[in-house]
């Protein structure tokens, strides 16, 4: 008998301590709002930009004009601080610190993100040890700031299968959360933060976790022109929403690629209704399980999109993320994506942030 009800307390006391993580996670949520990713700390190529500080009080007066709350700041740490000499690592951190004080300040809401990391199948084992080792160091030296400023999201875009993902990042939650039990957690899925995907898998058990996904489609606007993509984007000029007498000639490298397929089907995708239609996939997924869900990047890349259209599409996504009760942080702030209109010196947002 007494062992019966023993094991009986401690499903209860389980069940609402994970009810409580639950909340906790939820209640969080509800604070990160409108927020803006800035880009500098991930680019592997450029280690020259980890020597000047990014953001300061001016910006962070312009991005609270528009309502943005929350910063998400992708950091290569494979690259410059795990693989990285001294003077490297100490630059990451420093700022890293700096940007944490401006959101102290100006009370803003800070994703730390492990961006451009390494987790690949040959060499599983070892890169699931260095993410490990990675978010040890990380949860110690940030312990001491408020779990309600800080938040930690694991890894970037996962292409890793989720039957291997999963467990990785299970393990990595249960490590950090020994020692910062209240840390909420950011996780997505595999296939670049897939909404498919995520939409696919059982949540972790631990339940202090916000699941986040990236939003680009129609892909073939969102990307139109960038080169790192390839040929399935080379079709430029392509306005949002869709207008048939606006559209220009399918690029004749894109014939033969998923972007002629996208081209063709475009009337059907480059509409309101179209991004309305696949956020609730994810947001459906979201009710069922009965957890938080965040849009950590939507944006436009800005080269070859009109500035019209630009502010069509970031207008639809964000009214429609706000009417699902979904936080969205916009690609990004200041570079190829960037929502300054004009020169990044004027430092003006586009005027559909205001919206």
């Amino acid at each position: 008998m007494k062992q019966a009800l023993f094991l009986f307390s401690l499903t209860l006391f389980c069940f609402y301590d994970l009810s409580a993580q639950q909340d906790l996670a939820s209640s969080r949520l509800k604070t990160i709002g409108s927020g803006i990713n800035v880009s500098w700390l991930e680019q592997t190529w450029n280690s020259g930009g980890l020597y000047h500080k990014k953001l300061n009080q001016e910006d962070f007066n312009l991005l609270a004009s528009a309502g943005i709350r929350t910063i998400r700041l992708p950091v290569a740490f494979e690259r410059f601080y795990l693989s990285g000499n001294d003077e490297e690592k100490n630059a990451i951190i420093s700022n890293i610190d700096n940007v944490l004080k401006l959101c102290q300040r100006f009370a803003f809401k800070l994703i730390l993100v492990n961006h451009s990391g390494r987790l690949q199948n040959q060499s599983l084992n070892e890169d699931e040890e260095r993410l490990k080792m990675l978010w040890a160091m990380l949860e110690k030296k940030y312990r001491h700031v408020s779990s309600s400023l800080l938040y930690f999201e694991l890894f970037n875009e996962p292409t890793l299968e989720d039957a291997k993902w999963l467990p990785i990042a299970a393990s990595v939650t249960k490590l950090i959360h020994q020692s910062s039990p209240k840390r909420t957690l950011i996780i997505g899925a595999s296939n670049y933060n897939s909404i498919y995907e995520l939409s696919r898998i059982s949540p972790l058990l631990d339940k202090n976790i916000i699941y986040t996904f990236h939003f680009y489609e129609p892909f073939i606007f969102t990307h139109q022109g960038a080169t790192w993509i390839g040929k399935q984007v080379t079709t430029t000029g392509i306005p949002f929403p869709y207008a048939a007498d606006k559209m220009p000639k399918l690029n004749t490298e894109a014939k033969g690629t998923a972007g002629e397929k996208n081209y063709l089907n475009y009337a059907n995708e480059g509409k309101k209704g179209a991004v309305h239609d696949k956020l609730m996939i994810i947001k459906n997924w979201s009710k069922k399980n009965g957890v938080p869900i965040l849009c950590s990047e939507y944006g436009v890349y800005r080269k070859h999109a009109s500035f019209i259209s630009v502010c069509n599409y970031l207008s639809i996504v964000k009214n429609e993320l706000q009417s699902l009760a979904i936080p969205g942080i916009i690609w990004d702030y200041d570079d190829n994506f960037s929502i300054l209109a004009g020169e990044p010196k004027n430092k003006k947002l586009l005027p559909c942030l205001f919206l």
